[in-house]
């Protein structure tokens, strides 16, 4: 807290903040003349639309007649339009690569028979067909040419044919089963606006800006389907037959979520497959929807909806239709559902202004992902847990305002309607406390004037925050979320405080009236605080920094936890864990973790303290500055004389220096780390003792000290599809220099598969001659293609249950480092590929693909891969060394718990190792020869001890 606030009082930095002021400043008000000079204009856009639904094959066959009128003062001689399923089409579009920029490969290594499409597009205008043209980047976007200028003020009547092929719901639309979600489903113009056209890809992250119309839907499809769609339904006997509910849904919901197996069903994703949907009825029907001054239309098909309906009365005396669709299962969690849209319809309308439409629903849908999306006169709501959805419905339910009626370009300016929106989530939260209980609800913002420090806070710390005005594809996935929502919730409160909330309210209210059923853009929302300097002054130039709010953030915060842990010669060890990693503006971090050996009866632990700076410009992003201390016990030596704890302390002051990433969405960190290891260890020693009338060997330990300076150079791509990892590392150890490289490249089958494939390469360099003596001096840090033991972990960086055992189970842990064969020999004086010269290895490890894996026919998954290593050494190319030039193993691998833990089964290796096992087993035994690792950094609350290490 103290070096955040000392940056912002740095009059370097506050001059730097009021040039940038006045920058803005400037720019915003000749922008505003500018564009308030020009008469405001929109398009038109009408439809009527006829579509059938063909639930076997997930399609829909329709045909589209749009009447667009051009208001625009300029001639148009084409028509950008979205076909955005064709985003679902194949693996290259804008929403599949942004998918795989944020981790998500569902999409990408989905089944062929879930993509999506549109196609049979024939567009005529007169009679006359009209050329198409596509988008010279997205498949989604095409380009319609009129056969004639339309001038201003004309109009023109284009109708197309078109078929849709339904993709699975990876995103906003689509089918899971026969439960169906038709959205952005029918080809539609781009909105041509004062600043031109605006064409833009099908997003995940990144929603739509659209042209109002007019709309008559009329839809056919199996008759025992319940339909809900954007506006009124026009046949009233539907609406009474729903009212009564058929009968087979009850019986399902009897049969099928019983309370003894209520607690089975998890997700709605999961309960698609598992419960039974009534067969197609073999008749249709036709239903009708109509709904005017829209700029969209949504429709949502499902059998076993049932419905629950009220009407409210809004201030101006408008009577509005409120309905939810539920499944039969979540049934409790939509109980208060009708209650909350009527509350949130009558609130919203005092607040902003009436709700102008005749009905409003939300219906709960089977989605591949979870939360809520807006539609206008609909929300849908998918409810992945059976949890309570009011929260969602209320944020979604008055996106019919704040999207819908002022729809401005959300997918430039998503603060502009979610983070107004979710200023007024709290105060909706405040007035439904009386429906679900306040400390009940999940919310997304806490009271703000007394918030602890959020996500976007660390961001800024961290230098990897983004401003308020980002547009929602440039956003990285933490930023649109905790900025585009809640930061700019509380930059609309921060508003509110300062001008005060008579004069807010009166502001919003007057924003709204003028921009309803228009397209507002931010200058438009920044004129209606004109009449205020500090919204000019203060207010607007926190939109386009990363600056937190002005409110005081939490800095000091102490954590004090129970610490557990147990080795071969501590036994189980006990303590507590002190730290402040936590969400903190502090640059200091500590931990401290004292932990009692109830066998070695002495006091161990771990220490880290370390200094974090974040340079506001340059190419570095981090630097930490720090040391680390640990002390435990490594091995136990017993006699008659009793038992002899043999331990090591270690201290390691280390640098770290992360180059600042190139943008918030890049995937690729680098960083250059120091670190000194000063290490004392105990070793064994025997003293001869003279007892009269022998002499005898008595044990004792004899303490040595050695260090160990280590560089590391490391570049690597965190992302989900084809991540790489490069480790440069040289160590210095007094006469040697010991040089490593390593690479890693994954490689992805699906979504949850694939192989990981890793080269090694290392070689060992003596500052002086090297002689017999010197290499025995310095075998312990040979170069190893069998997998190193706990006794040459010689930087005591990884956690060894029984570090020196020679014996038993525990004696089969091996080190994840040099060659990383998985087949070990406990004798180190006879390890093959053991080298104080040069070594490379190549290794492969992944999953078995499904298609040649009898296992995968399991109920169950059984977490095996497979492994291979092959690699060569030094020794092994010199003349007459009998040695063959290439060794390998292969076998099969069980990972466990997350990656904590991999037991390994060599099962096909060099006839060196096999050999070796005869001598040391008599005969071959497999099961002898299973090797295990443990990772701690793969467990989530480690990581932070990890560090420590």
């Amino acid at each position: 807290m103290n070096r955040l606030v000392a940056n912002y009082l740095n009059p370097t930095y506050i001059c730097y903040m009021h040039k940038l002021a006045a920058t803005l400043l400037v720019w915003w008000l000749q922008y505003t003349i500018l564009i308030a000079q020009q008469p405001y204009w929109q398009q038109q856009v009408d439809y009527n639309i006829s579509v059938q639904l063909n639930d076997v094959q997930h399609s829909l066959k329709a045909v589209s007649v749009m009447h667009y009128t051009n208001n625009s003062p300029d001639t148009l001689t084409y028509l950008w339009m979205h076909v955005y399923m064709n985003a679902y089409k194949d693996d290259r579009t804008a929403f599949c690569e942004q998918l795989i920029q944020q981790g998500n490969t569902k999409f990408y290594f989905g089944k062929e028979e879930d993509r999506g499409y549109t196609n049979q597009l024939n567009f005529t205008a007169n009679n006359k067909s009209l050329t198409i043209e596509d988008h010279p980047n997205y498949i989604d976007i095409i380009k319609v040419l009129l056969n004639e200028p339309l001038l201003p003020k004309q109009s023109i009547t284009i109708t197309t044919p078109f078929h849709v092929q339904l993709p699975y719901n990876y995103s906003r639309g689509g089918h899971v089963g026969q439960a169906y979600q038709i959205t952005q489903w029918y080809p539609k113009p781009a909105v041509y606006d004062a600043e031109g056209w605006h064409p833009m890809p099908y997003l995940d992250q990144g929603e739509f800006y659209s042209e109002f119309g007019n709309y008559t839907v009329t839809i056919t499809l199996p008759s025992n389907y319940v339909v809900a769609a954007t506006g009124v339904l026009q046949q009233a006997d539907e609406v009474a037959y729903l009212n009564g509910q058929n009968k087979y849904n009850k019986s399902l919901e009897n049969k099928v979520f019983t309370k003894s197996n209520k607690s089975k069903i998890k997700s709605t994703k999961n309960t698609i497959k598992d419960t039974p949907q009534p067969p197609s009825s073999a008749t249709t029907k036709t239903l009708t929807f109509k709904q005017d001054s829209v700029i969209d239309f949504a429709w949502f098909a499902d059998k076993r909806w049932h419905i629950l309906q009220d009407t409210v009365q809004l201030p101006n005396g408008n009577i509005v239709a409120c309905q939810s669709y539920y499944l039969p299962h979540h049934k409790q969690a939509w109980a208060t559902s009708i209650s909350t849209i009527k509350n949130t319809l009558r609130t919203t309308s005092k607040q902003l202004g009436n709700y102008p439409y005749q009905v409003c629903t939300a219906i709960d849908a089977v989605s591949g992902i979870s939360g809520g999306m807006e539609y206008p006169t609909i929300t849908c709501i998918s409810n992945e847990y059976n949890s309570p959805v009011d929260g969602t419905i209320i944020h979604e339910v008055r996106h019919n305002w704040l999207q819908g009626i002022l729809a401005n370009n959300e997918r430039d300016y998503p603060w502009l309607d979610e983070g107004l929106n979710t200023y007024y989530d709290y105060f909706a939260y405040k007035q439904r406390d009386s429906i679900v209980p306040f400390k009940k609800i999940k919310i997304a913002l806490t009271p703000f004037p007394y918030r602890q420090l959020k996500y976007y806070d660390i961001l800024h710390i961290v230098g990897l925050a983004q401003p308020i005005a980002t547009s929602s594809q440039a956003f990285s996935v933490m930023n649109y979320n905790d900025v585009a929502y809640n930061k700019t919730g509380e930059w609309v409160y921060l508003l509110k405080q300062k001008i005060g909330a008579k004069a807010f309210d009166s502001g919003m209210l007057q924003y709204y009236n003028t921009w309803k059923f228009k397209h507002p853009q931010p200058h438009n929302f920044d004129s209606t605080w004109v009449a205020y300097p500090v919204y000019k002054d203060s207010i607007l130039p926190l939109r386009y920094t990363t600056a937190p709010m002005n409110y005081k953030l939490p800095h000091n915060q102490l954590y004090i936890q129970p610490a557990v842990g147990i080795n071969r010669y501590d036994g189980l060890q006990l303590g507590t864990l002190i730290h402040n990693y936590a969400p903190t503006t502090t640059p200091l971090r500590y931990i401290l973790a004292p932990l009692y050996a109830t066998s070695s009866n002495q006091l161990n632990g771990i220490a880290r303290l370390a200094y974090n700076i974040y340079p506001k410009q340059g190419k570095v992003g981090r630097i930490d500055v720090g040391t680390t201390y640990s002390k435990f016990t490594k091995d136990a030596f017993e006699d008659i004389n009793g038992k002899l704890n043999l331990g090591f302390r270690k201290i390691v002051p280390f640098i770290r220096i992360t180059a600042k990433p190139k943008n918030a969405l890049d995937p690729v960190e680098k960083f250059i780390q120091f670190k000194h290891y000063n290490i004392r260890e105990n070793n064994l020693t025997f003293n001869t003792v003279i007892v009269p009338p022998d002499t005898v060997l008595q044990a004792g330990k004899i303490s040595h000290t050695y260090t160990v300076n280590q560089l590391q150079l490391v570049i690597q791509k965190l992302s989900k599809l084809y991540p790489y990892k490069v480790l440069l590392q040289v160590e210095h150890i007094n006469e040697i220099i010991r040089s490593t490289i390593t690479a890693e490249q994954y490689f992805n089958y699906n979504s949850t598969e694939g192989v990981r494939l890793r080269f090694f390469a290392g070689k060992v360099i003596y500052l002086r001659p090297k002689t017999l003596p010197l290499q025995f001096k310095y075998d312990r840090y040979a170069l190893n293609l069998l997998a190193p033991k706990g006794v040459e972990d010689y930087t005591y960086s990884t956690y060894f249950y029984a570090r020196n055992a020679f014996d038993q189970f525990p004696s089969s842990q091996i080190l994840q480092r040099d060659g990383f064969f998985k087949f070990r020999t406990d004798l180190l004086i006879s390890k093959a590929g053991r080298t104080n010269n040069w070594l490379a290895s190549v290794n492969l490890n992944g999953d078995i693909p499904a298609a040649i894996n009898p296992l995968a026919k399991l109920p169950f998954k059984l977490p095996i891969q497979f492994f291979l290593d092959v690699g060569t050494y030094a020794e092994a190319w010199q003349k007459n060394s009998g040695n063959v030039k290439f060794l390998y193993d292969a076998g099969i691998q069980l990972t466990l718990l997350k990656g904590l833990a991999k037991v390994y089964l060599p099962l096909i290796y060099s006839k060196q190792f096999a050999t070796y096992s005869l001598q040391l087993n008599g005969k071959k035994r497999t099961l002898k020869n299973i090797s295990f690792s443990i990772d701690m950094p793969h467990l989530t609350v480690p990581k932070v001890l990890a560090n420590a290490l």
